[in-house]
């Protein structure tokens, strides 16, 4: 990730649970915050993926993890620059029913949706 922090204060979390806006698909819930450092011209995203423990065990997990942190990698370049940047896995998702596509087309939509897009 070129251009993207990862997220791991609790502090931060909740900020952007309580301040930012979200958008829902199939299988992820993506919130968003703007950071304090958005005028700046280098400005970098800070990043996170959520997976419950009901999600499946610590394999299932990191799996989804690792599907999300490419579908990010793959769309960075063409994103906005100083924003927080959440994707929560929805209870109902489990890594042996998600296809790397279409979790693919369901976190573009969301990120479409909350006009992420340059």
């Amino acid at each position: 990730m070129k251009y993207t922090l990862r997220i791991k204060k609790n502090k931060v979390f909740k900020y952007i649970f309580r301040k930012g806006i979200y958008s829902k698909g199939d299988f992820v819930v993506v919130h968003i915050c703007k950071t304090k450092y958005t005028n700046e011209e280098n400005a970098n995203n800070f990043f996170a993926v959520c997976v419950s423990k009901k999600n499946g065990n610590s394999v299932k997990r990191n799996r989804l993890k690792r599907l999300a942190r490419e579908v990010y990698t793959q769309e960075e370049s063409k994103l906005k620059r100083g924003y927080n940047i959440v994707i929560i896995y929805k209870k109902e998702t489990y890594a042996d029913n998600v296809d790397f596509f279409v979790l693919k087309n369901d976190i573009i939509n969301c990120f479409k949706d909350l006009d992420l897009y340059e």
